[in-house]
């Protein structure tokens, strides 16, 4: 079997629908469990956050240091309501040959400000850094919002933590930010994934 696209033709009112039309009715949604090329994402499950279909192409990447060379920091893409984001760190590391620390942070919509969430344990810039951030539900209105962070530093392995942004104001968190403490992150990919969520569906 195959994901196969039905024209408006095929299904609109007094049609007689063929039966190549009716068998790819009945194994469509077979398709789209089995993530077959060409259909639609299954947006309650992690994917990418910028793909549409199976096989589009998209895989969030919204960092990669031979593409966008050495930065000072990575701030991903808005979030939308109804979604909560995960972003994976591989391979990160920065230009001092000092010890620098990674730092998390929240964007507060209504306060227009960034909020630090997690501050990691250090590490020198021959250490490379791969973590795995979920933010969860940062599209509601909270004076609080929390996450889960997992970070590695070459062969040591943190804990998972838990992360948390706290603001007397109630609001929405529109973005993150990815960064080390007063240098620039100089090797490494940065990917965005989602997944859907109801308390906050428009």
């Amino acid at each position: 079997m195959a994901w196969t696209t039905i024209s408006n033709a095929a299904v609109a009112v007094g049609a007689i629908p063929s039966s190549s039309t009716v068998t790819a009715l009945r194994d469509n949604p077979i398709e789209v469990a089995d993530a077959s090329s060409g259909a639609p994402v299954v947006f309650a499950g992690w994917h990418p956050y910028d793909k549409v279909s199976v096989g589009d192409g998209k895989d969030g990447l919204i960092y990669d240091v031979a593409v966008d060379g050495v930065v000072a920091e990575v701030i991903t893409p808005d979030f939308v309501d109804g979604y909560e984001y995960r972003i994976v760190g591989n391979r990160l590391s920065h230009n001092s040959a000092t010890i620098r620390e990674l730092l998390l942070d929240l964007y507060k919509e209504t306060s227009s400000s960034y909020s630090s969430s997690f501050i990691s344990a250090t590490a020198r810039s021959t250490v490379l850094h791969n973590f795995d951030w979920e933010i969860l539900l940062p599209r509601i209105d909270s004076t609080a919002h929390f996450g889960r962070f997992v970070f590695q530093l070459g062969a040591t392995l943190d804990a998972t933590t838990v992360t948390s942004s706290y603001d007397a104001t109630p609001q929405k968190v529109l973005k993150a930010k990815i960064r080390f403490t007063t240098v620039s992150i100089d090797a490494g990919k940065i990917y965005m994934f989602r997944r859907r969520e109801y308390a906050s569906s428009p």
